[in-house]
């Protein structure tokens, strides 16, 4: 009965740890070809607003040294700055909508972006029907450009596939934003998705892309099974186009750790 009871009882501790995010084998932050690695805690959204200090726990146990979330704005400012201190993370750019940025809230957004040292914000997504739609707003994105260029806070905008997919005039909707001169938070996973080339648009932006999103060009995770994104070539063209940032997505299955530990694994084998 002893024997029996030590049994379940080491197979229950291990089914627990199996539960546990695994910590990855190296040491300190992951960095890819001097790119620095963060997260999208749309990730593991069904989690991490359950509980936000034990999210950035386990995600900076896996290497990540950033964070990013227009649901960060809503917080306690304090109780969030300490959170991110605690766990030795920064956040990464910051989503916008336009009603952010409109006069009567516009204010208060500048001082959360100058509270967090935010130097990059964006509009994570617009859809219109026409071409002139498209070239007014790349025109308004740019006039809230100017407003944020006094505080040294680029403006930019986060694609989906629809900017690459639709064609007004002859044109696709990215190409009216990269026309504006907008810079760009580019999701090079919605690129591959949409049938582009990431390290073509990175090539045409150069200097214009802080920060991409490392999203999986299909499947669960950052280089796993059905992911079509050819993780070199877009590594060391956005760093050789500027990009600091390469922020994580893995936004097919949001309950679970398990593909952003799977990403952290895989950024941290490849060699450029």
């Amino acid at each position: 009965m002893n024997t029996r009871r030590e049994f379940l009882k080491i197979g229950a501790m291990a089914t627990l740890a199996g539960c546990a995010t695994t910590p990855r084998s190296g040491e300190g932050p992951l960095i890819v070809n001097g790119i620095q690695i963060g997260v999208q805690m749309w990730s593991v959204d069904d989690l991490w607003k359950k509980d936000p200090a034990e999210a950035f726990r386990r995600l900076k146990a896996l290497g990540y040294d950033g964070v990013q979330s227009f649901g960060f704005l809503a917080m306690d400012h304090s109780e969030l700055e300490k959170m991110l201190n605690d766990y030795g993370l920064k956040i990464v750019d910051m989503p916008f909508y336009m009603k952010t940025v409109a006069p009567d809230s516009f204010n208060k957004f500048l001082e959360f972006c100058q509270r967090f040292n935010i130097d990059f914000v964006f509009e994570p997504y617009s859809k219109f029907a026409t071409g002139a739609e498209w070239r007014r707003h790349a025109d308004e994105l740019m006039e809230v450009s100017e407003k944020f260029k006094k505080y040294g806070i680029r403006v930019g905008y986060h694609n989906h596939q629809h900017e690459l997919r639709q064609q007004f005039d002859g044109k696709t909707p990215i190409e009216y934003l990269y026309d504006a001169g907008l810079a760009m938070e580019l999701d090079v996973g919605h690129v591959t998705l949409a049938g582009g080339n990431p390290v073509r648009w990175l090539e045409r932006l150069n200097g214009r892309v802080p920060t991409i999103h490392a999203k999986p060009g299909g499947g669960n995770s950052v280089g796993g099974k059905g992911d079509a994104n050819e993780w070199k070539s877009i590594f060391k063209t956005a760093a050789t186009s500027g990009t600091k940032w390469a922020i994580v997505e893995c936004e097919t299955r949001r309950y679970t750790f398990e593909d952003v530990e799977a990403s952290a694994a895989f950024l941290e084998r490849l060699k450029i």
